[in-house]
């Protein structure tokens, strides 16, 4: 009769021979059922976007948080996909997000954290400020608008940008997989845009 191995001289061989029998089992099971499909190759952007009401989202972050909100107005082709509530550096705030032309994505967090607290809470990714963009309100330049925003954005090598602007009553920052026309875009609307009247 065949005595059982104890329980304290399992090698390591047997434990792998065990998880890959269990494995096999795994796979079987849930391929039998066809729940579940193996598909390489680049993600499918082509689905339909995700359209929220961004300014019910915003009207009622506005009314909520303790700083001032902003709804910009953006071109026809930027659609709302995303606006929820969020924390930056433990501080409530706001982060809203766009799809532009169904395959471009730029996120605004809009917060009452300093600038720098905020950009260092973004993720762990390292970043480092490699340029700035003056942004103004539509129809002037920067030499001829009053009190230009100046955008400080930070890169990494494995990192979203981020822009990121010391509003004075608010910390705005942008990022996401866009191009930096829309980045621009976007940071002349936060600039230009008020706060939104809470009544």
């Amino acid at each position: 009769m065949k005595l059982e191995k104890p329980r304290m001289f399992t090698s390591t061989r047997d434990l792998l021979l065990s998880l890959g029998v269990l494995g096999l089992v795994m796979a079987f099971s849930v391929g039998f059922t066809g729940l579940c499909s193996y598909n390489p190759g680049p993600a499918d952007t082509t689905g339909q976007v995700n359209e929220v009401d961004i300014d019910a989202i915003l009207g009622s972050e506005a009314r909520s948080l303790s700083f001032p909100v902003r709804n910009p107005e953006l071109p026809d082709s930027w659609q709302a996909n995303s606006g929820r509530r969020t924390t930056v550096a433990g501080e409530p705030s706001s982060i809203a997000g766009w799809v532009i032309d169904e395959k471009h994505f730029v996120s605004l967090t809009q917060t009452g954290v300093d600038l720098e607290d905020a950009v260092a809470d973004v993720d762990d990714e390292y970043r480092e400020e490699t340029g700035t963009y003056r942004s103004t309100p539509s129809g002037r330049t920067a030499e001829t608008a009053e009190n230009p925003v100046t955008w400080r954005i930070y890169t990494g090598d494995d990192a979203r940008t981020v822009w990121a602007a010391d509003l004075g009553d608010s910390t705005v920052m942008l990022s996401g997989t866009a191009t930096t026309e829309l980045y621009e875009t976007l940071a002349d609307k936060v600039v230009s845009t008020d706060p939104i009247t809470v009544g």
